[in-house]
């Protein structure tokens, strides 16, 4: 329990939040969005009714919630160089929810200054700036999930409709529950006020996954990751060997397992899905996001029944595992510093310099291809179609076999925009070559180059 007065910790708490979106703001402004950024807003951009935008969607892979709130925000009068105040948003009231839990004030001071809230979430325009908030409200209604299991219900329904990684995190939860009736652990009145939004809920979120399932044509497949470097990479440590990462890994486990041990079963059942999920598909370190917050989430929702020492060693562990929380914790809010530094030392994406010097190409009609998916990022600093080979005249990248996203609209074009080297476009082209770098740890997780060829 936090110990100060009330009136004292949201002093605290004012201190925090405005420090919070002070970083976020400046962050935002030297932020240059990176492709997948770019993707969404195009998206919303380009499809101007319902029908269009979800059908635009199913060819992404996820579910159409951050491009239609993309599109509200559009509305609005939110232009491009500001879209960074879409998930700052999300990730503010995240920061706000977590003031109201009865987390320790160590991590209410730290957790909004750590690398998935104040960067991942805040700044890189993604739908997991939906992840933090929505795990917020399933704390703050946990507890009391059997009296109002309305309420903890929505914020497992606002959780699946994030992404397919947001629905399984959803259904782990939902699954310990649902363990809990057949079992009957739950009390009659509570089961009766319990089961109908717990079916509905269920009921709902298949059919959000089968109105979300990608069309025959969808290009992507999934692909297998490693889950050992993805992880370690995602708590900030880079482990290039798959012994270290394990053996890393295989620490935090124990760590974990520690923590949990009063409810060890429960966590397991809830935690295992996703972790599955993660192990089996298609993973990369910025979709750890959603198993981050789970384990924050259940360090929440339990700590208390994992504080049952009764006797004085126990309670030495009990300080060990905390100072390695926090220590951990203090890597992270480590890392939330240096990536905002780190990215506005550096360009995260070339693609508004890249767009200023086509600009007069554009406006004297020359003809500008693409040849690759982040070529897109150029596009949202153009009011229209730049490239001559959009398929179907939309600017966003169309992740069907039936689109000819790379085929070029004539043999020689003007200017071809590309993250690949051309070894063909050598003798016919000029190549300008610019960089975007990546941040994920403490240093460049990836430099990508970016390719404007011109013809001679």
């Amino acid at each position: 329990m936090n110990r100060l007065k009330p009136n004292k910790l949201w002093i605290i708490y004012g201190i925090v939040f405005a420090a919070f979106v002070c970083m976020g703001i400046f962050a935002g402004l030297h932020h240059e969005p990176w492709a997948d950024e770019a993707q969404s807003w195009l998206i919303a951009r380009d499809n101007n009714n319902l029908i269009d935008l979800l059908k635009a969607v199913k060819y992404e892979g996820t579910l159409p919630t951050w491009h239609l709130i993309n599109k509200a925000f559009q509305l609005a009068g939110l232009d491009y160089d500001h879209m960074f105040v879409i998930p700052l948003v999300f990730s503010a009231i995240g920061v706000i929810l977590l003031f109201f839990t009865d987390a320790p004030l160590w991590s209410k001071i730290m957790l909004p200054f750590s690398f998935f809230v104040v960067y991942q979430n805040s700044v890189v325009a993604r739908q997991y700036a939906m992840v933090f908030p929505a795990m917020m409200l399933i704390v703050l209604f946990y507890k009391k999930r059997l009296e109002k299991p309305v309420r903890y219900h929505l914020a497992l329904f606002l959780l699946a409709i994030t992404s397919s990684y947001g629905i399984v995190a959803a259904c782990s939860f939902m699954l310990w529950d649902f363990i809990c009736m057949l079992k009957s652990m739950f009390r009659d009145s509570d089961y009766k006020r319990f089961k109908v939004p717990f079916f509905a809920t269920g009921i709902v979120i298949l059919a959000v996954v089968f109105l979300s399932l990608p069309p025959d044509d969808f290009a992507p497949g999934l692909v297998l990751s490693s889950f050992s470097k993805n992880a370690t990479t995602a708590l900030l440590f880079n482990v290039n060997s798959k012994a270290g990462q394990f053996l890393f890994l295989g620490f935090i486990v124990i760590l974990l397992a520690y923590y949990f041990r009063h409810t060890l079963v429960r966590v397991v059942v809830i935690s295992a899905p996703l972790v599955l999920y993660m192990v089996f598909f298609y993973q990369r370190e910025w979709h750890m996001t959603y198993l981050f917050f789970m384990v924050v989430s259940l360090m929440l929702i339990f700590r208390d029944g994992s504080k049952k020492a009764k006797h004085k060693a126990e309670k030495g562990l009990n300080i060990a595992a905390d100072c390695i929380a926090v220590l951990l914790l203090a890597v992270q809010v480590f890392a939330g510093f240096y990536s905002i530094y780190f990215d506005y030392k550096n360009v995260y994406s070339p693609s508004k310099e890249i767009a200023e010097f086509l600009r007069p190409y554009a406006e004297s009609g020359a003809v500008i291809d693409r040849y690759g998916f982040n070529a897109v990022s150029v596009s949202p600093y153009f009011d229209g179609n730049l490239y001559s080979n959009d398929p179907y005249g939309k600017t966003y990248y169309i992740w069907s076999s039936s689109a000819s996203n790379d085929d070029l609209s004539e043999t020689i074009p003007d200017i071809v925009v590309t993250s690949e080297y051309l070894e063909e476009f050598e003798s016919e082209y000029d190549a300008r070559l610019y960089y975007g770098h990546m941040i994920f740890k403490f240093g460049e997780l990836e430099t990508e180059p970016y390719i404007v060829y011109i013809r001679k």
